[in-house]
C-alpha cells in the first residue's frame, strides 16, 4: 500500500513539474514576443522535460507534411452539373481512361455503392504500374442533367460508362454495390492489361432493374 501511494505521489509530482515548466516557458515566450503566444518549444526546453513527459512526446512529434497526405476518393472525383461540364470532363478528355458514374441522391442503391466507388477512385489514383492514368467523374440526376442522362441512354441507376482516349465508350455497366467488383475487374483490363476470360461484355448481361431514370422525390424535382 505504501509503495502504491509513493508511486502515485511521484507521478503527480512529475505531472505538476511538467505543467510548471510549460507555464514558465509560455509566459516567458509571450513576454519576449509582446504578448503573442509562442509557436513551439526550443531545444533547451525539450531537453529539460522528463523522458516520459507527455509534453516532451508532443513537442518532439515531426510536423505533418500535407503534401504527402493521400487524398480521399471523393476528392478525386470530378462532379458534373451541366452538359458543358460533361464535355469538358469527358468528351474532350484525350489522355486518360475516364470512368463516369451516373446516380441520383434519392436512389438507395446509389447511396449504398457511393463509398465503394470513391474507394475505387482512390485505389486507381496512384498506381505507377498503370499503362494509362484513370479519371473519375460523377453525374447526378437532376433537372439540369436529366437531358444528359436521357441522351446517353442511361437505363438504370447507378450506372457507369468507361471511356478510352483512343476508342471512346468501351463499357457500360451497373455500378451498384453488388457489381462494383465487376467494374473493378473490367477497369483493370484496360488499365493494366489484366483481362479475366470470364468477364462478359456489358451487352451480354441483364443490365436493367436498379432505379428508374425518372425516379425523384414524390415524382417531382425540387
Amino acid at each position: 500500500m505504501r509503495a502504491r501511494c509513493a508511486f502515485f505521489f511521484f507521478a503527480a509530482a512529475a505531472a505538476s513539474s511538467c505543467a510548471r515548466a510549460f507555464t514558465v516557458h509560455t509566459l516567458s515566450s509571450r513576454r519576449a514576443n509582446n504578448g503573442a503566444a509562442a509557436p513551439t518549444f526550443v531545444a533547451g526546453d525539450i531537453a529539460q522535460l522528463p523522458p516520459a513527459s507527455p509534453l516532451r512526446m508532443i513537442a518532439t512529434l515531426p510536423p505533418e507534411d500535407k503534401k504527402k497526405r493521400k487524398k480521399r476518393g471523393k476528392d478525386l472525383v470530378a462532379h458534373v452539373e451541366s452538359i458543358e461540364d460533361y464535355k469538358k470532363q469527358v468528351v474532350e478528355e484525350n489522355a486518360c481512361i475516364t470512368v463516369v458514374r451516373f446516380y441520383s441522391r434519392y436512389c438507395k442503391s446509389c447511396q449504398a455503392s457511393e463509398p465503394l466507388f470513391y474507394k475505387l477512385a482512390a485505389d486507381f489514383s496512384d498506381h505507377g504500374e498503370a499503362t494509362i492514368p484513370v479519371k473519375f467523374v460523377e453525374v447526378p440526376l437532376n433537372p439540369k442533367t436529366k437531358v444528359l442522362h436521357e441522351a446517353l441512354e442511361v437505363p438504370s441507376l447507378p450506372w457507369t460508362h468507361i471511356y478510352h482516349p483512343d476508342a471512346g465508350l468501351v463499357e457500360e455497366r451497373k455500378v451498384s454495390k453488388k457489381h462494383i467488383d465487376d467494374v473493378r475487374s473490367c477497369l483493370r483490363c484496360y488499365v493494366y492489361g489484366e483481362c479475366d476470360l470470364s468477364d462478359a461484355p456489358a451487352n451480354c448481361i441483364n443490365v436493367y432493374g436498379e432505379c428508374d431514370i425518372d425516379d425523384g422525390p414524390d415524382g417531382s424535382w425540387e
